[in-house]
């Protein structure tokens, strides 16, 4: 699968984004705002090991966000060999059905997925992440794709009723 960058922090390419992440497209999702006015959005989503990490990964500030498919044991030996900046501070948030990732799924069916912030978090614009449950529409087939469009959609949104 193919890495995905995503340009732009409006609702249309977010939109599309979203998408493109609960059907599984890539393996590597980097969400990332590079125009000179408004919000400075840095946010990468891991659903698998990639070469992807080890080029973005070094790049992440504190404000910025590594968002990774807990189930994937590779992703965190390959975390493990990357070589990080002494002052790495990017905020980690994971994701899966391992009940100790930060969000999980607490029950999948023919047509959703119930998404689980198990532990709260502030997202992107500070604001807190308080643990809730809310749905999220898909099929059996993608719903580890959908976790991960999720966990990217709570960080990056406040409004999440």
């Amino acid at each position: 699968m193919p890495s995905v960058g995503i340009v732009g922090y409006n609702g249309r390419e977010m939109t599309r984004a979203f998408l493109r992440m609960s059907q599984g497209t890539a393996s590597c999702y980097h969400i990332t705002d590079r125009q000179p006015l408004g919000p400075k959005v840095n946010v990468l989503v891991a659903s698998e090991a990639s070469p992807v990490l080890a080029d973005v990964i070094p790049s992440l500030g504190s404000e910025d966000f590594l968002i990774v498919n807990a189930d994937d044991k590779k992703i965190f030996t390959m975390l493990d060999e990357i070589p990080m900046p002494e002052n790495f501070k990017a905020k980690l948030i994971t994701y899966g059905f391992n009940n100790r990732a930060c969000i999980t799924a607490s029950s999948v069916t023919n047509d959703g997925v119930q998404v689980c912030i198990q532990r709260g978090f502030q997202g992107i614009d500070g604001a807190e992440r308080e643990p809730h449950e809310f749905s999220a529409r898909a099929n059996g087939e993608n719903s580890m794709s959908v976790l991960g469009a999720a966990a990217a959609w709570v960080v990056l949104n406040t409004n999440l009723q």
